[in-house]
């Protein structure tokens, strides 16, 4: 096994943690009790010079193709694959002591969409920690991501479920026993995350198993149409966000459909908007879909 599920990982006394440090991805293993490949997935990260997907560029690109049985097991891991690009403007100084990437670094370096997007088309899906972030970033450079399946390996696992506390990706992989000593390059990130993916949680499934189930769960886009403007403070209180496309709206999965309903209607009077989003649509930019055009008449006393 290439991560420690071994009581040793945990500390036999109860009392300590004992840490491992990754195994390097060339050295992969699959697990014995492995079952025949399932899917092909690309895992993804990207390090930029900003938050903004609009405005900021991406810095530095890692991918590693992995292929997993259907179980969630981790059968291959491919050679990660890096690139490098200079961005528009000078790379700013906090940004530089977060990623460790420097102006001199990327001088003169430039990322080819069309070799990135023939790349990620030999995946069936694709899978970053934070896929809101990553694949809102890559879309803009490489359009064709967006026909693509995307798992999120953060928010497509109930962490808390699963006895873990939080849901930054370097804090969990310590709490799976594992460390890494280096992070926020591409690569290293890559294969904390590939580890993570392989741990054996106390179900006994793997955390990959988990993220595959939810991407491929239903879940809907609640938008707030004709919202009550007295309300809007409401909705966002209920994690609504508001949308370049001028819309409230929300994510949600279904344990969560009935109440949200029951929620929204006892606010608003009615039912919100629902709109499927499948593992293809869910963690696509606001600005690239649109909103459900609804006419309500809204009786005064609920203006």
């Amino acid at each position: 096994m290439n991560t420690p599920t071994t009581p040793a990982a945990r500390g036999n006394d109860g009392q300590t943690r004992v840490l491992h440090r990754i195994t390097p991805l060339q050295k992969w293993r699959p697990p014995t009790n492995a079952g025949p490949p399932f899917m092909k997935i690309a895992v993804i990260d990207l390090e930029t010079d900003g938050l903004d997907p609009q405005y900021h560029e991406i810095l530095e690109i890692a991918v590693a193709m992995i292929v997993v049985d259907l179980q969630g097991h981790i059968l291959e891991v491919e050679r990660v694959k890096c690139g490098l690009q200079q961005p528009s403007r000078p790379i700013e100084p906090q940004i530089e002591k977060i990623t460790g990437i420097t102006d001199t670094m990327v001088a003169g370096k430039r990322l080819v969409p069309q070799k990135i997007a023939e790349h990620l088309k030999t995946a069936d899906a694709c899978l970053a920690f934070h896929s809101k972030f990553d694949r809102q970033h890559l879309e803009m450079l490489v359009p064709e991501v967006g026909e693509m399946p995307w798992i999120c390996a953060m928010a497509d696992v109930d962490w808390h479920a699963l006895g873990f506390d939080g849901r930054a990706q370097g804090y969990l992989l310590m709490q799976a026993g594992m460390f890494n000593p280096t992070a926020h390059r591409a690569a290293d990130d890559v294969a904390s995350l590939i580890h993570l993916l392989a741990h054996e949680c106390r179900d006994r499934r793997t955390v990959m198993a988990h993220a595959l189930a939810g991407a491929r769960s239903p879940t809907w886009r609640f938008e707030a149409s004709d919202l009550p403007y007295r309300l809007r403070k409401d909705v966002h209180r209920r994690g609504y966000r508001y949308a370049d496309r001028g819309v409230n709206h929300k994510l949600v999965r279904e344990a969560d459909y009935d109440s949200e309903v029951a929620w929204y209607r006892e606010l608003v009077g009615r039912n919100p908007t629902i709109v499927p989003v499948d593992w293809v649509e869910r963690y696509r930019a606001d600005w690239t879909w649109e909103p459900v055009e609804r006419k309500v008449e809204v009786v005064s006393w609920r203006r």
